[in-house]
């Protein structure tokens, strides 16, 4: 780059591109650390950012000291290697045998319209957990042939040396394991003890039914359109539905309704009270 026509101009546009990608990269960050905070605690966004940030920017004063690349490549090998193995091997798990390949598919079929290729089917269910667990297996027996240490640089002979780590640091790479993993079982309980009600009327309350939708074209007489044409409210016609938008799974084919007698949409919610926002 100093070999280019005036460098220094390319030099600083150089490093606003990594300053822009590191922001891109923190951004989808944040917002997936703080989104849970605001949603379980119900605190406002902007205080969640800020003490993200501030608390994530303390943390990172220790990367930045003369020892910070030891720092870095402790938190790369424990925090970031097996814990993601683990957790990315259950999640396989849930999808694949807990909660239902075969249900999964389904579902999948519902959000795109199309059911995916049988090779994700074989690949999700048999390959993808094979795979996991021999790499797993391989770290697992990696980290016992070869004593947990790094790589430190010896001024007296001008070289790279693996060096053991010592009492506290082995201390800090088990915690960085554990607290990595920590929320799984926490969680876990949390659901299965019912500690965490869900009284506040969130999406965890409502269960839905399960419409398939037709393939033939739906005509309304009033629609938006009759809006742009200036049309008052008095001088539109009533919505007539001539064909159904949706048919249940069994039975003929009938119009969805909501338990107040609205039309539904294909998925017909429980029996709620009647809320404020329900008369808007």
């Amino acid at each position: 780059m100093t070999h280019f026509p005036a460098s220094p101009f390319w030099s600083v546009m150089f490093f606003l591109m990594l300053i822009n990608l590191g922001l891109g990269s923190m951004f989808g960050t944040v917002e997936g650390i703080i989104t849970p905070a605001v949603e379980t605690l119900k605190v406002k966004k902007e205080i969640a950012t800020i003490i993200c940030c501030l608390l994530a920017f303390c943390i990172g004063l220790v990367f930045v000291q003369h020892s910070g690349n030891y720092f870095v490549t402790m938190f790369d090998d424990y925090s970031a290697t097996l814990p993601l193995l683990i957790v990315v091997i259950l999640e396989n798990i849930a999808v694949s045998f807990i909660y239902g390949i075969d249900k999964f598919m389904e579902d999948l079929t519902d959000m795109m319209g199309f059911a995916p290729n049988r090779y994700f089917y074989y690949m999700w269910k048999y390959i993808s957990p094979l795979m996991l667990l021999s790499l797993l297996l391989a770290t697992g027996v990696n980290m016992v042939l070869h004593s947990p240490g790094y790589d430190a640089w010896v001024k007296d002979k001008a070289s790279e040396e693996f060096l053991r780590y010592p009492t506290w640091a082995l201390a800090v790479c088990i915690s960085l394991m554990v607290l990595a993993l920590l929320p799984l079982p926490v969680v876990f309980i949390i659901r299965h003890c019912n500690l965490i009600g869900d009284s506040s009327g969130n999406l965890a309350s409502v269960t839905y039914k399960r419409g398939r939708a037709l393939k033939e074209p739906v005509y309304l007489e009033g629609d938006d359109a009759s809006l742009i044409h200036g049309k008052i409210p008095s001088e539109m016609s009533s919505p007539n539905f001539g064909k159904n938008i949706y048919r249940k799974q069994s039975g003929s084919p009938t119009l969805d309704t909501a338990p107040n007698g609205r039309y539904g949409i294909g998925y017909l919610m429980a029996d709620m009270p009647d809320m404020p926002e329900s008369d808007l």
